[in-house]
């Protein structure tokens, strides 16, 4: 994941990365660093196959828990599609649906986006890109806006478009 306070971009490990060991410089850690918490730490009902140590991926619950982000680790780029974290990310699509939120795949600085009855691609995501899920008359779909296009009000929050053209901010 991309921290900024330590010029540290996505896709390559922390500088400051120890084996075995965790991070060198813990105690005086940036803030991103602080508030951040992996899912696997703070989710008792997720299992030990999602360590991610063993799972290669990092899940995080972005915005106010409104999207589950699964961050992978860039040298097993395909460990989401395997089993069981294929068809739990596919359930939890299912779910976040229902609840107006989102669960993303992200692979360095790209981004497929999980749904119920697909994958979408969206490819490269720039920071302050919005993803947005439109309801249609064939089911779900998914794409990305850059910042500029998303009204001010809407900035920083995962939106939904309904069917019927209703825009629903989560």
């Amino acid at each position: 994941m991309r921290i900024d306070a330590l010029n540290k971009p996505v896709g390559v490990w922390c500088q400051h990365s120890v084996t075995k060991k965790g991070c060198a410089i813990y105690p005086q850690r940036p803030a991103e660093c602080q508030t951040f918490y992996c899912a696997w730490l703070i989710n008792a009902e997720l299992g030990d196959e999602w360590k991610p140590t063993t799972s290669k991926m990092v899940l995080f619950y972005e915005g106010e828990g409104n999207r589950i982000a699964a961050h992978v680790d860039a040298g097993w780029p395909a460990a989401w599609r395997n089993e069981p974290y294929y068809s739990q990310l596919k359930q939890w699509a299912w779910s976040a649906i229902e609840h107006k939120g989102q669960v993303c795949v992200y692979v360095k600085d790209h981004v497929i986006v999980i749904l119920p009855t697909k994958d979408v691609d969206l490819g490269k995501f720039e920071p302050g890109d919005h993803i947005i899920t439109a309801e249609r008359s064939d089911g779900w779909d998914a794409y990305k806006i850059p910042l500029e296009d998303v009204r001010p009000e809407d900035r920083g929050r995962w939106i939904n478009i309904s069917k019927d053209g209703v825009r629903r901010l989560i």
